[in-house]
């Protein structure tokens, strides 16, 4: 969320907020806004916001006084975006903290990475219906400070509050109600990335290839030996640590991926598909400075230090389509 005079913005949702309340800001209204706080305090001219915001349609130049018209009042202080005559307009700074988080997404030449997860922070979440199991389990992990949550049913853990964190799941296959095959598909389908180690008193060759195509890290057959499971345990936190930050970075991906228009996404894959401006112009029916202005918003957007950056980032998004609700454009 970014704070630009009285109202609360997120371009990334679409949404406007005055005291905690929603406003309603036209579709048109947000690119306009958007593009003014890429430019960073850089005055943009009036053609290149209409390029911008209405890149197929001839429009009047009163359209775009309407839009800017209608954020002022939005954002509650008319000054906040200038006119410059004859030059364009401007999103001022002002005493406030202005676009802290946004401006670092954008200014950043480098993806920021997301702190690193150590595997001794990784909880073990165990799922089994036997009250014994349970028990037994739990009190081996706290005797090596592991940390962990108990669960008796499947149900019970998609009931449950967990933290947005990486977690590995130590899953008793056959579960009463919801099985642990079906809940290991449905937190995949909540993309959660969590890594499964299914145990089971009477398991059968097919059900563990089953779960080993699902995904699991093992399938135990009970009773296990200690250190056997410790040792699993130990090399499973690792990974999952691993795939959480993977799947951290993946998200951040998307979330600038979301900040494109629909023109730069029509324009996205031209450029990761090695097109030069010329081209891209010429393939989308416009002027190559046209073409050469989306090219700079993408990359901007996209904080792709150079296109092979930027085609590294639409493969990571791409190549993982479980991972979030966002598509690459």
């Amino acid at each position: 969320m970014i704070r630009l005079g009285q109202a609360t913005i997120s371009l990334e949702r679409r949404e406007a907020f005055l005291d905690g309340q929603p406003l309603r800001v036209g579709g048109r209204a947000f690119e306009i806004l958007s593009v003014l706080m890429l430019a960073d305090g850089r005055i943009v001219s009036k053609d290149e916001l209409i390029n911008q915001v209405w890149p197929d349609i001839v429009v009047e130049e009163n359209n775009l006084q309407v839009q800017i018209s209608s954020l002022r009042k939005l954002l509650g202080k008319k000054e906040i975006i200038q006119t410059i005559p004859r030059r364009g307009y401007r999103l001022l700074k002002d005493s406030e903290p202005k676009l802290p988080v946004f401006n670092a997404l954008v200014s950043a030449p480098i993806l920021a990475q997301p702190p690193p997860v150590e595997a001794q922070h990784v909880p073990v979440l165990i799922v089994d219906d036997e009250a014994c199991v349970r028990t037994a389990l739990s009190r081996l992990l706290r005797a090596e400070n592991i940390e962990h949550r108990i669960f008796q049913s499947a149900e019970e853990l998609l009931d449950a509050e967990i933290a947005n964190g990486p977690a590995c799941l130590l899953l008793d296959v056959s579960l009463p109600e919801a099985t642990g095959l079906q809940l290991q598909a449905a937190l995949t389908e909540r993309g959660h990335p969590w890594p499964v180690i299914f145990m089971t008193g009477h398991g059968t060759i097919p059900m563990s290839v089953q779960a080993m195509k699902a995904g699991a890290v093992e399938f135990l057959t009970k009773p296990f030996d200690d250190d056997e499971l410790l040792n699993i345990l130990r090399t499973t936190r690792q990974r999952a640590a691993i795939e959480f930050e993977q799947w951290q970075r993946v998200q951040h991906v998307r979330q600038l991926a979301a900040l494109l228009t629909p023109r730069e996404r029509e324009v996205l894959p031209l450029i990761v598909a090695g097109l030069s401006n010329k081209q891209v112009a010429n393939s989308l029916g416009t002027s190559e400075v046209t073409a050469k202005v989306h090219r700079k918003h993408i990359m901007a957007k996209m904080q792709a230090r150079s296109v092979v950056n930027l085609v590294e980032r639409c493969g990571l998004i791409s190549a993982t389509p479980s991972l979030g609700s966002s598509s690459l454009p």
